[in-house]
């Protein structure tokens, strides 16, 4: 949620001038998306599977740019000893049986340990790179709000409302069904 004064569209502060002659922000420059980039040259093999598996999956969503590149190789490593301590933890269980003086007891698997830190690491660049559905539609709210990317699927909520009170954005549709909520007003299914 974004606190303060809404700012100002473009538009207004364009036709009130320069009333405080403070100086103007620069342009925020639209980098290029990170379709056609070729994963790090210092990735493993695996870590290349994933790039271009979750590379291409994102390339359409318009949050991630070629300045997350590193971020991006950083995921897939991760990802793929995620994948790899999983297999171990398949093999060889989530416990293990160990002999002391006090007799037999059970204790947690190192892999499982790593498992959780692997998950933990996961999901924070998720979020940073916009692929969970909250955490895109987040971002994407944000870039909408600054105006960032014309054409976002998102744009921020219209003034009027229909027969519930539920604001809805003019000629939308509201969709009874909550997996429509990127679907295109044609009416999309999945």
């Amino acid at each position: 949620m974004v606190r303060g004064r809404a700012p100002n569209s473009p538009e207004l502060n364009e036709a009130r001038g320069n009333p405080g002659k403070r100086a103007k922000k620069a342009p925020v420059v639209d980098l290029a998306p990170i379709a056609g980039i070729d994963a790090p040259k210092h990735m493993r093999a695996k870590a290349r599977k994933y790039w271009a598996e979750v590379a291409g999956y994102i390339t359409d969503s318009r949050i991630v740019r070629v300045s997350d590149r590193n971020v991006l190789a950083r995921y897939c490593e991760t990802l793929a000893d995620y994948v790899k301590v999983t297999g171990s933890l398949d093999k060889q269980g989530h416990v293990y049986w160990t002999e002391s003086a006090h007799g037999k007891m059970q204790r947690i698997s190192p892999f499982f340990l790593v498992q959780e830190r692997l998950v933990k690491r996961l999901q924070d660049m998720e979020d940073r790179l916009g692929l969970t559905p909250a955490s895109r539609q987040q971002i994407l709210l944000r870039m909408a709000a600054n105006n960032t990317q014309p054409g976002l699927p998102l744009t921020p909520p219209a003034e009027t409302s229909d027969a519930s009170g539920v604001e809805v954005p003019p000629g939308a549709p509201l969709s009874s069904d909550p997996l429509d909520f990127f679907a295109t007003a044609s009416g999309t299914q999945h």
